[in-house]
């Protein structure tokens, strides 16, 4: 055997030793990156489990519209101030009326109604609660009658019939009080439901005060890429500041805003560069929106911002500072960016879905006028 071919074969087993080598950090980089995003794909799961565990163990204890598991004897869940409004009112509304018992209950933004009362077993106070809250169409009370079914309070005759009023005055969620008898004979009368709008109308101020302060802020969810609100907690922001307004009685602007030819370009600069637009205009975004304001990405190149006490010269002052942030240097491979958005201000019959919709509906208007325009719908 010659030299070189003993140099070939030298030369070949050290080239395989080399392979053998990068192969194994090759494969241990690709273990320690695959046991990474299985760390954290565990950690995320941990999270959810727990959170979906807190989720069903709030649903399972808390009283449900026309199913109601429970009463509570304390107040409307609140700290010891409502404990004392809320009991006070309901004793003060039985005293007032001769009645037996009284139950107060009250939907809070979140959809959930909360029960108080006094006299009431928690079987009486369940079968009350699955009525419902009744359709007044203007009148200022209702008598309703039951039929004795619910298990009443030791030596006590089951319920027969109340009188109901509602407790909270209206744009606020659904809410009601009542007073209840156990005699059958007994009937409500004018002078009942006098002093119920009395009772209902000292107390009031009190009770929205305190559901006001005590009503839960979102979970912030941020959307990944922009870093801002995402579109699950833009929603649950929007819910919540359009309960605020109408309890403190103050204005909200929502500005939709939509990065204009967005989808040029991503073919233009390709998915990963477009990312990077998204982002840099969410920076811009998050620094000129104020210091109140809520700047959210609710899905693609669609942002929105929520403006509490807000008007429309407000929303559409935002996304001037916005245009001009914009304007004033290029984004990396894009260039110069534009915006377009639309305004909308909160209504008295609006919900989250017809403030959003209205939003839109003035940015399809502004997306017809040109790039870089913004345009605000007209109140009624």
């Amino acid at each position: 055997m010659d030299t070189v071919t003993i140099a070939i074969y030298a030369l070949s087993a050290v080239l395989a030793a080399a392979s053998i080598v990068l192969f194994l950090v090759a494969m241990r980089r690709l273990v320690g990156r695959q046991t990474h995003v299985v760390a954290t794909m565990l950690e995320r799961y941990d999270g959810r489990l727990a959170e979906f565990a807190q989720t069903l163990n709030d649903a399972l204890t808390a009283p449900q519209a026309g199913a109601v598991g429970a009463a509570y004897e304390n107040g409307l869940g609140g700290g010891p101030e409502d404990h004392g409004t809320v009991l006070r009112t309901l004793e003060l509304a039985r005293d007032r009326t001769e009645a037996q018992a009284a139950i107060a209950i009250v939907t809070g933004a979140s959809g959930t109604p909360t029960f108080a009362t006094v006299g009431l077993s928690q079987a009486e106070a369940a079968h009350v609660g699955r009525m419902g809250f009744p359709d007044y169409r203007g009148a200022r009370a209702i008598q309703v009658s039951f039929n004795g079914e619910a298990e009443a309070p030791p030596g006590s005759e089951p319920v027969r019939s109340g009188l109901v009023v509602q407790l909270l005055a209206e744009p606020t969620p659904p809410s009601l009080l009542a007073v209840l008898t156990r005699s059958r004979d007994r009937r409500f009368s004018e002078s009942d439901i006098l002093a119920l709008e009395q009772v209902v109308a000292g107390a009031r101020p009190a009770l929205e005060r305190s559901l006001a302060a005590r009503e839960p802020d979102p979970v912030a969810e941020l959307d990944p890429l922009t870093k801002l609100y995402d579109r699950q907690a833009f929603h649950a922001l929007l819910d919540r500041e359009i309960h605020r307004a109408r309890t403190e009685g103050r204005s909200l602007a929502l500005l939709t805003i939509d990065v204009d030819r967005l989808t040029t370009l991503n073919a233009r600069i390709g998915h990963l560069a477009a990312d990077g637009v998204l982002a840099e205009v969410a920076e811009r975004l998050r620094g000129v929106a104020g210091r109140q304001d809520y700047p959210c990405r609710t899905g693609g190149g669609r942002y929105a911002v929520l403006l509490p006490g807000g008007e429309a010269r407000d929303a559409e002052t935002l996304f001037e500072r916005l245009r001009l942030a914009l304007a004033d240097r290029p984004i990396r491979d894009a260039g110069l960016v534009s915006v377009t958005a639309g305004v909308a201000t909160l209504l008295p019959a609006d919900d989250v879905a017809a403030l959003v919709a209205r939003a839109d509906a003035a940015l399809g208007i502004a997306k017809g006028a040109g790039r870089g325009t913004v345009v605000s719908t007209a109140a009624r």
